[in-house]
């Protein structure tokens, strides 16, 4: 039963298309395009590639199954650049259902001409649809075109076009119709109909579209109005000129942040080249060598003129503005996504005890102390900030530490997060913990105090005040950051810039995906998974993901991923899309015998090896001269390992009938021990510290080390430990790949400590 609604607006778009094209009775208008072709050119894919990955998605296919499981179709395609292309299908499939809609909507109103139509279904973008359907939408106002050819002045404006016949304007002038009352009337009429024909010929508009993409245009603002006191950033924008070939999405956004509260004025200046361009391809296609019909070519070089003036330029530049929006809407979101990637894949610090710390003043510092499984086994609440409880606060901390040999801390970055960093850094320095190596390091609580409140904290903490939740889900946040991050939406975790400028349902989508795609390549144990993190598992919805947990509950812990198909509503295509990302396995290390003993487990539902690839991976195995029992023990590993560089990987593709990136992908896994964590191939461990730093103790020059806390177009900021994240422009990044979560070394190379801003210089990447 694999009938399930979904649950994305997009998704929604598509299965609607998908109904449209299988219903027989339903008339479709279909565009002069393809989809596939439409999605190379927009993306410079070749045509195969793009045709691949169309059949996947309309087929329902999941970004992170094709990313791991469907290489060989896509090129090796990456996820991040799946999920662009999965964008701009989904853009592609909008605007192919919107010229139906207006097909259909013209119809109605028996408007529609067979140029029309190849007008309309020759758009390549809804801003070139919109042009083309604007002066046929109910409602709207007439056309100047629209109104001369309600005056009867269609047929020699079309005659002279197409140099039909000799038209006499005096023939069509009435003087009683002020409309018509003179020759120059007439004339002004058919020089609006050429005009508009001559705009919407789709020929000249697929010209204009090449002739953009080789044009430098220029971006001018300036400054109409005192902006706003929190709005000081326009002040970049006085007077400001850049190609938009060299623009960045932060420029953008700002740009068009300011025009909206009529702060900023923006020009797009357009070439003069572009006209006489325009002009030249018009002239070739209606002027006509053997005619000599003066008023003919005085009347097009009119329409040419009052097209390109009227209709063109204004449709290049809405396009344009249009064009540099969506990019940096896009470049934004990428940013979000990937600094969301970063921080979620951050490695885990597991079989540690660790404290949570979420500071306050009035209401005391709350004590969460989780065990090396993250169960939370002693909480309290402390006032450090009052003098008159501090030596009892004090052994409150101390007693929590040493009763279960505790050396780490998880300092939440909220209020009172400064003075309580001070109280900890002076009882370290006393040596109040030892003989114990107290740390502690700073954590994000973006969204902590949400999740405190929420249905899913309650549930599991149902008698617990939220403010103590919250401390055990910041200590949970360094034990293992993807397990815990996934239960608060990811727009509330803090991982970009400019979040209000984009389109909320466009970020929320986007971040979704990733959230999916880091949940399902770390890998999920359907036997001990929750909930809210089995949800997240490509192909998988909530709704999903508690019907296998009551499967579950109801019978015991599973033996194998083919098991997943006595779940109610799970059939073959939902579990093709989760199953790889599942694994199955014993609960315990001891009881490996006795699990495997029963003939449906196999060693292969622990590794990243796709349940339709099983046959291909035995039969490996069984060439290379070693048992399926053994996959993931030391020797079997190192042997994998010696071998598998002198396979000759085109020939075991005949063999087994198989591709290249199949065979490659079941190699590495089988190099790898069982629930192989992909985390763990780049740690990188939080930055504990010590002691602290003051503001006051930095100056230009001071090397200092931190973690990038948030990366954008202009820069990435670093938490250096002072309480104000210094800014590493992108001048300033001297040749390093810095992201997310990364540990650098910087230079302060500027402090302005009244407007509480830090300029640091990267030194190198530890």
């Amino acid at each position: 039963e694999d009938s399930e609604e979904p649950t994305s607006s997009k998704k929604v778009k598509l299965s609607k298309i998908a109904a449209l094209k299988k219903e027989n009775n339903v008339k479709i208008s279909e565009p002069q395009w393809s989809e596939h072709e439409l999605l190379a050119e927009q993306q410079n894919l070749t045509l195969n590639v793009a045709k691949n990955i169309v059949k996947l998605f309309e087929d329902g296919n999941t970004v992170p199954f094709i990313a791991r499981y469907r290489r060989d179709v896509t090129n090796n395609m990456s996820p991040e650049t799946l999920r662009e292309v999965k964008e701009t299908y989904e853009e592609i499939i909008v605007l192919k259902n919107k010229i139906n809609t207006v097909v259909k909507n013209l119809e109605k109103t028996e408007v529609l001409t067979e140029q029309l139509k190849h007008n309309i279904t020759s758009s390549r973008s809804i801003e070139e649809l919109e042009y083309v359907y604007a002066p046929y939408k109910p409602g709207s106002k007439r056309t100047l075109a629209e109104r001369a050819k309600e005056l009867g002045l269609e047929e020699p404006a079309l005659s002279l076009l197409h140099n039909q016949s000799e038209i006499n304007l005096s023939d069509y002038v009435q003087k009683d119709r002020k409309e018509l009352s003179s020759v120059a009337d007439v004339e002004k009429g058919i020089v609006h109909i050429i005009a508009s024909i001559i705009s919407t010929d789709t020929e000249i508009l697929s010209h204009l579209r090449q002739l953009r993409k080789r044009t430098n245009f220029i971006i001018k603002t300036k400054i109409t109005k005192k902006p706003p006191l929190d709005e000081g950033k326009f002040e970049n924008y006085e007077n400001f000129e850049i190609p938009v070939k060299y623009i960045k999405p932060h420029q953008v956004l700002a740009i068009n942040r300011g025009e909206s509260l009529k702060v900023l004025s923006v020009k797009v200046v357009v070439p003069d080249n572009i006209f006489y361009d325009f002009q030249r391809v018009c002239f070739r296609k209606w002027s006509c060598e053997n005619s000599a019909h003066q008023l003919r070519h005085n009347i097009l070089k009119q329409a040419i003129e009052d097209s390109y003036n009227r209709l063109v330029q204004p449709l290049i530049i809405r396009e344009i503005r249009a064009e540099l929006k969506q990019q940096a809407e896009k470049a934004s979101c990428e940013v979000f996504s990937t600094n969301l990637k970063h921080l979620l894949l951050t490695a885990p610090l597991k079989g540690k005890y660790i404290l949570g710390i979420d500071p306050g003043f009035a209401n005391g510092c709350k004590l969460a102390l989780i065990s090396p499984m993250g169960e939370l086994i002693l909480n309290n609440v402390i006032y450090p900030h009052k003098s008159q409880s501090r030596e009892k606060d004090k052994m409150i901390l101390k007693n929590m530490l040493q009763e279960h040999n505790c050396e780490l801390i998880a300092l939440g970055n909220g209020t009172a997060c400064r003075q309580t960093e001070e109280w900890l850094t002076n009882l370290i320095q006393e040596k109040i913990f030892h003989p114990l190596d107290v740390k502690y390091t700073v954590v994000r609580e973006d969204g902590a105090s949400i999740y405190s409140c929420s249905a899913e904290a309650k549930k599991e903490f149902p008698k617990l005040d939220p403010n103590i939740i919250s401390a055990a889900s910041l200590a949970r946040r360094i034990q293992d950051p993807l397990a815990e991050l996934v239960k608060v939406e990811p727009k509330h975790l803090g991982v970009g810039m400019y979040q209000h400028d984009i389109k909320k349902k466009h970020l929320e989508e986007a971040l979704n995906d990733v959230v999916s795609e880091c949940v399902s390549f770390v890998g999920v144990d359907l036997n001990t998974t929750s909930q809210c993190l089995l949800r997240h598992v490509a192909g998988l919805s909530d709704k999903k993901a508690q019907q296998v947990i009551e499967y579950r509950n109801k019978n015991g812990p599973f033996i194998c991923r083919k098991q997943l198909l006595e779940v109610h509503g799970i059939g073959q295509r939902i579990f093709q899309q989760c199953a790889g990302f599942l694994r199955v396995g014993p609960l315990r290390a001891d009881d490996a015998t006795a699990f495997y003993k029963n003939s449906k487990a196999t060693k292969l539902d622990s590794t990243y090896i796709h349940p339709e690839s099983y046959d291909i991976a035995i039969s490996l195995i069984k060439k290379l001269n070693l048992k399926l029992c053994d996959v993931g023990e030391t020797q079997f590993i190192n042997v994998i390992r010696d071998k598998a560089p002198q396979l000759d990987l085109p020939r075991l593709n005949d063999e087994f009938k198989s591709n290249t990136q199949t065979i490659q992908l079941i190699l590495d896994t089988l190099s790898k021990p069982l629930n192989h964590d992909l985390r763990s191939d780049c740690p990188q461990e939080p930055l504990f510290k010590k002691g602290l730093t003051s503001i006051d103790d930095i100056t230009n020059g001071t090397v200092l080390t931190g973690r990038i806390s948030n990366v954008t177009h202009f820069g990435c900021f670093v938490d250096i430990g002072v309480g104000i994240n210094g800014l590493i422009h992108v001048s300033k990044y001297n040749g390093l790949n810095l992201e997310m979560g990364n540990k650098v070394e910087v230079k302060v190379i500027n402090v302005e400590i009244e407007r509480k801003r830090i300029g640091l210089e990267a030194l190198k990447q530890l």
